[in-house]
């Protein structure tokens, strides 16, 4: 009997140690666990247009990626947009005397290796930021900037706008620039806003092969460390839409900034083992159509209303954007002002936009037209040029005749910023700090993409201005949500759809930055890494060491079996 039950514990034993082993086993194949940031390896990336400079203050979006590398701010926008500390430790508010304060980090260094202090912080808000900036020149006019350590910087504003300027304290728009480079230089002209940039970014400018790359390597003085973890980043301009996705397709390039990729290789690129495919919308970006406001016939909101109710944003997203962009009406982005119950929303409905015309006086001729405008559109962008055609048949419906001008690029933007067209084609952002810029008054004729509509009510202005000195988030929404229901009852823009980006990126590239937008493509990629294998669903692979765990597994279980196999047969025996 003893016997007996000694072989029984001898085999429950057993059993035990293999069910040990299988459950060791199994939880590394069915729970990979995610790899590690390690420091290595290079990418490229593809630009589809050439920027002027790497400056982030001039607010292009191509020359806004790279100087994202390159340079950084007080305070920076984390993945859920909330603001958290940067290049300073630490800041605090005094909305009574108007000043910000901040604690700097004591362990940074600009590019070049020497120290960074409050007397940078002082030089660019007095000197670059206030002057040059498309937004720090009104928001951050006349700032003074006290230092009573080097560590220590109070910026006092001209106007204090806590609403928006923390918010550009965190943004591309908000970077700080070096002194000791800077001073005494004319900075328009100062190559450093092109091949001799000095940052305290994660990456620094190697080179700049016009019309062909910039290259990009780590900032070995970055005081983030271990990051960056990417070696080398090769930012190729490339323009043509097929050659972007034959890169992709080959493996060639290893990332688009999402402008270069066109909607109908999306079905494709999904396909592709190799390759994720990410939508996103951030940054919040609709596509539209701007009217002028002060132009023949469309200064009339009555045409511009009938025109809403005429388009069918339904087929324009299943042709123009393949199906990806997203229904959506609002002018504001919507995830940070929810649209009130009193914005108009247009639904197509060709019967009400022939009423209105026909109410208006606009009768139809005998060919059935009642009126030409002219749409504006750069033919370097696919998507709206297709979207251009399908406005043209569409409003031809109610006897509107639309001709398309397409143009190059500098002329398209030339032409909107004179105020040079009837309608405009348009993909634009939409966070509350453009929307001040776009509708209110005071920015009529001050540049391109500056209130382009020529639209102005006293109303809206009012409610823009409350906007700008309201520090209190929920006061800000209902604010805006006014302003959101004013717009869409005068209409001098039809929003058609959401945008929603398409990030590709090759499987091999991990970390949180991939979708960026947490302020237009000014994100850096200091926290991507390269892994050598991937799961693509997931983004997990199978490191070595678990693989030895699997093995030592298999042996322990080997030889606990083979000692309960010699205990059986001693006790047999």
């Amino acid at each position: 009997m003893d016997k007996v039950q000694s072989t029984k514990k001898v085999r429950e034993r057993v059993v035990i140690s293999l069910l040990i082993g299988v459950i060791l086993v199994s939880s590394v194949f069915v729970f990979p666990v995610t790899a590690q940031p390690t420091v290595g390896g290079s990418i490229v990336i593809a630009l589809s247009a050439e920027p002027m400079n790497v400056d982030p203050l001039t607010g292009s979006w191509n020359g806004g990626f790279v100087g994202g590398q390159l340079f950084e701010s007080l305070l920076k926008f984390q993945n859920d947009l909330s603001i958290a500390p940067n290049l300073a430790s630490s800041w605090s508010v005094d909305p009574v005397q108007g000043t910000y304060t901040f604690k700097l980090r004591n362990d940074v260094k600009w590019s070049d290796g020497q120290p960074f202090t409050s007397q940078d912080v002082k030089f660019s808000f007095e000197n670059i930021l206030s002057k040059y900036d498309v937004f720090g020149s009104f928001y951050f006019a006349n700032s003074t900037v006290s230092t009573p350590d080097n560590y220590t910087a109070i910026l006092k504003p001209g106007v204090f706008l806590q609403g928006i300027q923390l918010q550009l304290l965190a943004s591309g728009n908000g970077v700080i620039y070096p002194k000791h480079i800077l001073e005494g230089q004319d900075f328009l002209k100062s190559s450093f806003r092109t091949t001799n940039p000095v940052g305290t970014g994660p990456y620094i400018m190697k080179q700049w092969v016009a019309g062909q790359f910039i290259e990009l390597v780590r900032n070995p003085y970055y005081w983030d460390k271990p990051k960056p973890y990417i070696d080398k980043i090769t930012i190729k301009f490339i323009s043509d839409p097929a050659a972007i996705i034959a890169g992709l397709k080959s493996g060639e390039i290893n990332y688009v900034v999402p402008e270069g990729i066109p909607y109908e290789a999306v079905s494709s690129f999904k396909q592709i083992s190799t390759l994720n495919v990410t939508l996103s919308q951030r940054p919040p970006y609709v596509g539209a159509i701007w009217f002028n406001v002060r132009a023949p016939i469309v200064s009339d909101v009555n045409v511009r209303r009938a025109i809403s109710y005429a388009l069918n944003r339904s087929d324009i997203i299943a042709k123009a954007t393949a199906g990806i962009a997203a229904s959506g009406q609002a002018s504001i982005d919507p995830n940070f002002v929810p649209p009130s119950p009193n914005m108009v929303v247009y639904n197509y409905d060709i019967e009400k936009a022939n009423s209105i015309l026909d109410a208006a006086g606009y009768k139809r001729s005998a060919n059935g037209t009642r009126f030409t405008l002219e749409l504006l559109v750069p033919n370097s962008q696919p998507e709206l040029v297709s979207l251009a055609q399908l406005v043209r048949s569409q409003l031809a419906d109610v006897g509107i005749s639309v001709s398309v001008k397409l143009t190059d690029f500098g002329t398209y933007l030339t032409l909107s910023g004179q105020g040079d067209f009837q309608m405009f084609g348009v993909t634009y952002w939409t966070s509350p700090i453009w929307t001040y810029s776009l509708f209110h008054s005071r920015w009529i004729g001050k540049g391109i993409f500056l209130n382009p509509t020529q639209y102005s009510n006293p109303q809206l202005d009012e409610l823009l201005e409350k906007w700008l000195r309201t520090s209190d988030h929920d006061e800000q929404v209902k604010v805006l949500q006014q302003v959101e229901d004013i717009i869409s009852q005068d209409v001098p823009v039809v929003v058609l759809y959401q945008i929603n980006w398409v990030y590709v990126r090759s499987n091999f590239i991990q970390g949180p930055d991939i979708p960026d937008g947490k302020y237009v493509f000014v994100d850096s990629l200091a926290n991507e890494y390269i892994v050598s294998t991937t799961t693509p669903s997931t983004g997990q692979i199978f490191p070595i060491e678990y693989l030895v765990v699997v093995v030592v597994a298999v042996v322990v279980i080997a030889a606990v079996w083979f000692v309960a196999m010699k205990r059986k047969k001693s006790t047999a025996k």
